[in-house]
């Protein structure tokens, strides 16, 4: 049997019985997909993911083991695109991911000092990547700076995908390993998984008036597009309006406008910054 380039290992509780709850497995299987995926998309280009983008993983279940439950993934398909010049590629990607999964747990459970050792052991690689193909000083000092920055704009993006991926941790299994080939395990524990649950969790405050800057709708999701009134960037708001159901209504006209609005709605925040916001009522359509 192949040997995989990455196995994902839960222990104890059901996984002793080599079993897990379907539909936890399932979020946990959505979570590790985006991580390993993003990660590599990192490595290999160099940059932040682009949304929905997805590099060509294939995922395996394998044969119950003793007192665990066991996921095999495979990346052949970009085994091709991983940056030449070290001795093995594969052994790179390896090393990378190992601590690319560790940077991710130790990120959202508030382990700040293991979260920057895993960060400066990625760039410690790419360093030695960029030795290897004979860059000039000033040019590899450049690519680092940028890889770095690719690196913590990624990581803040995995909020949502650690939380799925810990979905089974504490409820059906006890503790999860991910192993990548070549590389230490990363280990995440019942008491990570408690943490990212809770780092993930919204603080909502009081409803309130609010002005926001329409920039389009979707129907399906009851979901309105506003800029971020405190970043830049934009937010897909939440309506619970029941005027927002009919065809056309006030909010998709003012959108339609990319109008600013005033509305009764509560903010949202997790670790500090505006993440979410809900909309009960419309009150007016701010002149232009």
């Amino acid at each position: 049997m192949v040997d995989p380039d990455i196995r994902i290992k839960y222990e104890g509780g059901d996984a002793d019985k080599h079993a897990i709850d379907m539909r936890l497995l399932g979020a946990s299987l959505q979570g590790a997909d985006k991580i390993i995926s993003d990660g590599l998309i990192v490595l290999i280009h160099r940059r932040v993911p682009k949304r929905r983008e997805r590099a060509p993983v294939a995922a395996k279940v394998r044969e119950p083991v003793e007192g665990s439950y066991e996921l095999w993934a495979l990346w052949e398909a970009v085994k091709g695109l991983l940056p030449l010049g070290l001795p093995s590629t594969a052994e790179l990607a390896g090393h990378f991911i190992s601590e690319w999964w560790a940077a991710v747990i130790a990120k959202f459970s508030g382990k700040s000092d293991v979260l920057e050792k895993a960060i400066a052991a990625m760039e410690a690689l790419n360093r030695d990547h960029l030795v290897a193909r004979d860059a000039s000083e000033r040019r590899a000092h450049e690519l680092n700076m940028e890889f770095a920055s690719a690196i913590r704009e990624t990581l803040a993006m995995q909020g949502r995908a650690i939380e799925q991926f810990v979905a089974p941790i504490g409820q059906s299994v006890e503790r999860a390993e991910i192993h990548a080939k070549h590389a230490p395990a990363a280990l995440l524990s019942s008491e990570d998984a408690d943490a990212i649950r809770e780092s993930q969790k919204l603080e909502w405050q009081p409803l309130g008036e609010m002005a926001l800057r329409t920039d389009g709708f979707k129907f399906h999701t009851s979901g309105l597009s506003v800029e971020n009134p405190e970043h830049e960037g934009f937010l897909m708001a939440r309506v619970q309006d029941p005027k927002f159901e009919e065809e056309e209504n006030v909010y998709t006209e003012a959108a339609q406008r990319r109008s600013s609005i005033t509305v009764l709605a509560r903010k949202g925040y997790r670790g500090g910054e505006l993440v979410a916001i809900d909309i009960v009522e419309f009150i007016n359509e701010i002149p232009s």
